[in-house]
């Protein structure tokens, strides 16, 4: 057997016993995940009952869930977002805006998340502030 086919039948038996062994969680305990928010012009959208979030993300690819059928894939996963314990947003959007927010402090929560909806980790708060 030649050494790239000896390569290749090695390579695709420790695939296999990847998968088959729960390496899901190991790839993405071995892979440094990072996410970090931010709110964009957060006193002028404040101003108008708004605010906007932006994300970046490394380590992962943002995607829709239902792609996998909300099955974990290593190196894949969404974010969640929530102001002040509301509904969660499920989404791959890096960049979302809230408007007609009520006067006051609100809290934005900003988590990375797999596709199954598990937490990967990397979460954030936000605070907002609408004036009266």
């Amino acid at each position: 057997m030649s050494t790239w086919r000896c390569s290749t039948v090695a390579f695709a038996f420790a695939a296999s016993a990847f998968v088959a062994g729960g390496g899901f969680e190991l790839a993405y305990a071995q892979t440094k995940l990072a996410m970090t928010a931010k709110l964009v012009d957060p006193d002028k959208k404040a101003a108008t009952g708004g605010a906007t979030v932006e994300v970046t993300t490394s380590g992962v690819q943002l995607t829709d869930p239902a792609l996998s059928n909300e099955k974990p894939v290593p190196g894949q996963g969404h974010l969640h977002y929530q102001v002040d314990k509301g509904p969660v947003v499920a989404t791959p959007a890096a960049k979302l805006s809230y408007h007609d927010l009520t006067p006051g402090s609100h809290t934005i929560l900003v988590m990375l998340v797999g596709n199954d909806h598990k937490p990967l980790g990397p979460q954030q708060q936000l605070t907002v502030t609408v004036p009266k």
